[in-house]
């Protein structure tokens, strides 16, 4: 009996920290954590307010046996027109290529909703393994039925429309001078650095990245290229003065760039960026880092739409105003969703002052309290967070009217938000698990579907909704 005393506190321990943990990773409410709470959750497990957990049940792998992905009779073809000096078309130029392991379907989920992911292999003659769990995957756009995919080491290609329901995907090259503007090796090389985000804008290709300004003095910048299948040769654009030199900083980070790209309803660009872990500039006016910055079509800067960030990550609109939802990590805890109105300068949205995170290893940092609230201390409140963290990446439309989908790295799914009609609050989350680091998701409202960079892996994924 005395034995089983012991054990009974440390039991205790175990079941209350496990059930924290589970709650508070799903609760649409940041005030929802007490201990109370954390005991229902025990018995009334559906009684979570205003979330529908919607969880996978089926997962179907694919037998390559059963798919036919010999790319021989397309290489066989690319090479009579060559023997017969036919002019070749840009595909035929750039195909790419490989074995049936290494691009065609590999797996679908299906959903209790009844939507579908399929996962197909991604890997071409460029690919190799510098996305090693650090560097951005892909990133997409469209332009004229074909979706544009461009890679964290700035290797561009492209997929048509009538691909994207096939067991196969074609991909098509896109030669470039990337290579030549943006000189920074780590760039090229496993790490952080890396493209961070591309834009089609008309007939211009925008590309954000990772700029290494001066030696070991980093910002985030823009080179841009008139977009066409054939070559595309880029030159600055946008790129701001300032920088972050590492050898002045005992903390950096690379991967803390933001690089969102959008275009706004008046066509001027919106560029997220983060601080490089130098925190005190999120809060500086005169500052380009921890911003979301209005730059015009000649590449000019605007204005600063919103101040206050660490590492904005997602960028889409919102359909209402001028509003725009912004997804963003946090510290350890307290990743946000922020609805940002772009007709206002300056807006304040708190880091490094207000999270309702803390930093890793729970230390204290001059000039960064985390007070636990927005709003008491003048700083515009998240319409939504998630502690703990879920690794915040993009954010992009669902086909439902005030409904979007977030992605996640660290908890490898995709969370389906829908808001009420201002925005201020959400209504309802489902989770989609993924299995993958999504980078990116992007919805092309053409086919109704979305797709997706998985980074694991990696893989291109189709998600298909019900």
């Amino acid at each position: 009996m005395k034995l089983i005393n012991k054990f009974i506190p440390l039991l205790l321990f175990f079941l209350l920290s496990s059930c924290a943990s589970f709650v508070d990773a799903n609760k649409p409410n940041p005030l929802y954590d007490d201990i109370c709470n954390n005991f229902k959750f025990l018995y009334f497990c559906d009684d979570i307010p205003y979330v529908e957990i919607i969880e996978i049940y089926n997962k179907e792998t694919i037998d390559s046996e059963d798919i036919e992905c010999d790319l021989t009779n397309k290489e066989e073809q690319i090479e009579k027109k060559n023997n017969e000096n036919i002019e070749l078309s840009y595909q035929d130029k750039h195909f790419i290529y490989s074995s049936f392991k290494e691009s065609c379907l590999q797996e679908i989920i299906e959903y209790k909703d009844k939507s579908y992911l399929k996962k197909y292999m991604f890997c071409c003659s460029f690919f190799n393994t510098t996305f090693s769990g650090q560097k951005s995957f892909a990133y997409f756009d469209v332009h004229k039925n074909n979706v544009i995919i461009g890679l964290g080491t700035g290797e561009f290609s492209y997929l048509t429309y009538s691909e994207l329901e096939k067991d196969l995907l074609n991909v098509y090259h896109i030669p470039s001078n990337f290579n030549e503007v943006v000189v920074n090796e780590e760039i090229y090389e496993p790490g952080w650095f890396s493209v961070k985000d591309i834009l089609i804008h008309g007939d211009t290709l925008l590309v954000s990245y990772t700029k290494e300004k001066d030696d070991n003095c980093y910002n985030t910048s823009i080179i841009k290229a008139d977009f066409n299948y054939e070559y595309l040769s880029f030159s600055e654009f946008f790129s701001p003065e300032e920088c972050i030199n590492t050898n002045n900083k005992p903390s950096f980070s690379g991967h803390s760039s933001g690089g969102k790209l959008l275009i706004t309803l008046n066509n001027n660009y919106l560029l997220t960026t983060g601080e490089f872990l130098s925190r005190e500039k999120a809060q500086d006016k005169t500052s380009n880092l921890g911003k979301t910055i209005l730059i015009d079509t000649n590449g000019k800067k605007i204005n600063n739409a919103s101040i206050g960030h660490r590492n904005p990550q997602g960028l889409v609109y919102s359909g209402v105003k001028t509003n725009y939802l912004l997804t963003e990590h946090g510290p350890l805890g307290g990743d946000e969703i922020n609805v940002i109105d772009i007709s206002k300068e300056n807006v304040n949205y708190g880091w490094p002052l207000s999270s309702y995170g803390d930093h890793y290893g729970n230390i204290k940092i001059e000039g960064a309290p985390l007070y636990k609230s927005h709003s008491i201390y003048g700083f515009e409140e998240p319409v939504y967070f998630f502690n703990p963290s879920i690794g915040i990446s993009s954010i992009d439309r669902s086909k439902d009217k005030n409904t979007f989908f977030v992605a996640s790295l660290n908890n490898r799914k995709l969370y389906k938000i829908g808001f009420n009609d201002d925005l201020t609050k959400p209504i309802f989350i489902q989770q989609y698990p993924v299995r993958e680091r999504i980078r990116d998701i992007f919805f092309i409202k053409e086919l109704g579907l979305h797709i997706l960079s998985l980074e694991d892996t990696p893989y291109i994924a189709i998600l298909k909704e019900n």
